[in-house]
C-alpha cells in the first residue's frame, strides 16, 4: 500500500525538479539574452557618443546631430525596457531629452571652415571613416524608418560633400609637397583629376568654388613655372652650342707662324 504512495512521491518529487531546472534555465538563458540586447545596445550609444565628439572638427547639420541624438534615445529606451528599475539608464535618457530639446530650441548652423583640414594621410582616413560610419548609421535609421526618404537624400548628399572637401584638403597638401619637390608633372596630374570632380558637381557651395578658383591659379603657376624652365633649358642649350662654337674657332683658327 505504502509502495505505489512512495513512488508517486518520488515521480512528484522528479516533476517537480525537472520543473524548477526548467524554469531556472529560462531564467539563465532571458537573462543572458537581456545582457547581449542591453551589451548592444551599449555599443550602439558608444558608437554614437564617439562620432559626436567629431562635431567640432566637422560641420554636422541640425537634423543630423538630431538623428544621432534619437539614435542613443531609442537605445535607452530598449534598454529601460530590458532593465526597467536601472537608474543610471534613466537618468541618461533624461540628459539625452534635454540635448534633444535644446538642439531643437538653440541650434546654430556651422560654419564651412569647421571642416578642419587633416594634417596627414593618416587623420585624413580617420575622417573619412568617421563618415563612412555616420553614413551607416543614415542607413540605419532610414531602414527602420525612423526619418524620412527626403532626409536620408539630402543628409547623404551633406555626407558625400564632407568626404570630398576632406579628399580636396588632403590632396592639395600632396599638390604642396610634389610642388616642393619639383615634381610638376605629379601635381598638374592631380590638379587635373581635381578640377574635373569638381567640374562634374553643378551646385558647387562656396567652399567648393574656392578650392576650384585655387586649384586653377596653382595649375597656371605650374604652366607659367615649366614654361619659364623651358626657356632657360633652350638658353642653355643654345649658351652651349656658342661655347662649343668658340672652342672650334679657337681649335681651327689661322696657326701663328712663329
Amino acid at each position: 500500500m505504502l509502495s505505489p504512495i512512495i513512488f508517486a512521491l518520488i515521480a512528484l518529487l522528479l516533476i517537480v525538479f525537472i520543473g524548477y531546472n526548467i524554469i531556472q534555465q529560462y531564467k539563465v538563458k532571458m537573462e543572458n539574452e537581456q545582457k547581449i540586447a542591453i551589451n548592444k545596445q551599449r555599443a550602439i550609444i558608444a558608437e554614437v557618443e564617439e562620432l559626436l565628439l567629431n562635431a567640432t572638427k566637422m560641420p554636422f547639420s541640425k537634423s543630423l546631430l538630431l538623428i544621432m541624438q534619437n539614435r542613443i534615445r531609442n537605445a535607452l529606451i530598449t534598454m529601460l525596457k530590458a532593465s526597467p528599475h536601472s537608474l543610471p539608464i534613466r537618468e541618461h535618457l533624461s540628459n539625452t531629452d534635454q540635448q534633444i530639446e535644446n538642439l531643437k530650441q538653440n541650434y546654430t548652423p556651422p560654419d564651412e571652415s569647421v571642416l578642419r583640414a587633416p594634417q596627414s594621410n593618416n587623420e585624413a582616413l580617420v575622417l573619412l571613416k568617421i563618415t563612412k560610419k555616420i553614413r551607416a548609421i543614415l542607413r540605419s535609421e532610414h531602414t527602420k524608418g525612423k526619418i524620412s526618404t527626403d532626409m536620408f537624400i539630402s543628409e547623404e548628399k551633406t555626407i558625400e560633400l564632407m568626404q570630398l572637401k576632406i579628399n580636396l584638403e588632403n590632396s592639395f597638401k600632396r599638390i604642396q609637397h610634389s610642388q616642393l619637390n619639383n615634381q610638376y608633372g605629379s601635381a598638374n596630374q592631380m590638379i587635373n583629376k581635381l578640377l574635373t570632380v569638381l567640374n562634374g558637381i553643378p551646385d558647387k557651395d562656396a567652399y567648393l568654388l574656392a578650392k576650384e578658383k585655387e586649384l586653377n591659379a596653382i595649375k597656371d603657376e605650374i604652366k607659367k613655372h615649366l614654361n619659364q624652365v623651358s626657356d632657360e633649358e633652350v638658353e642653355a642649350m643654345k649658351a652651349k652650342d656658342k661655347e662649343k662654337q668658340n672652342d672650334l674657332d679657337v681649335l681651327f683658327q689661322d696657326k701663328k707662324k712663329w
